[in-house]
């Protein structure tokens, strides 16, 4: 406060006026000042507003984007998830078809051993009928071989006969007789 000298009839005009002067100088000052500090209030408003706006967006662009990033976690799993199913079905088919090759397989191989379990019996068979058979000419040809030989011996005899006729009387009593 300023300290105004009394006079008769109040204070010392001067004095009041340069007080007033003062007071209004520094009123202006303080009303720059005041006018500058809001000013700069509305434009930190306006930068506070702008880095809310700002601040919405990339909480809406985080939002999206953990949006995005859950759908792409969410169809990764669920690619990979019909991926193992596809993966298991093929395997599973797979597995389905060779255990099925292999049964045609051991089936034809069964089927093929007994042919020829069935052919190797008819075979020996076979040749137990050709031994028999043969065993049958074996006898047959000694039994021929004894008449060709008997024959012969008959023949020889025969001959010495013709020579002799005395001797085939003598041999056809031992022929009654054997």
């Amino acid at each position: 406060m300023p300290d105004f000298k009394r006079v008769i009839r109040g204070y010392e005009p001067e004095a009041v006026d340069q007080a007033w002067a003062e007071t209004d100088r520094q009123l202006s000052e303080a009303n720059a000042a005041n006018k500058e500090l809001r000013l700069q209030i509305n434009n930190l408003r306006e930068q506070n507003t702008e880095w809310g706006n700002r601040l919405k967006s990339y909480e809406t662009m985080e939002s999206d984007l953990r949006d995005a990033l859950l759908s792409a976690q969410r169809a990764a799993n669920q690619i990979r998830e019909e991926a193992n199913q596809k993966a298991e079905t093929l395997s599973k088919s797979a597995r389905d078809e060779s255990d099925a090759i292999i049964a045609e397989a051991n089936r034809l191989a069964e089927e093929r051993k007994t042919e020829i379990e069935a052919d190797l019996i008819e075979k020996k068979q076979e040749i137990f009928k050709l031994q028999e058979e043969i065993q049958v000419l074996i006898i047959k040809r000694d039994k021929l071989r004894n008449l060709v030989e008997k024959s012969l011996q008959h023949f020889e005899i025969i001959q010495n006969l013709l020579g002799d006729p005395s001797k085939i009387q003598t041999l056809l009593q031992q022929e009654k007789g054997s």
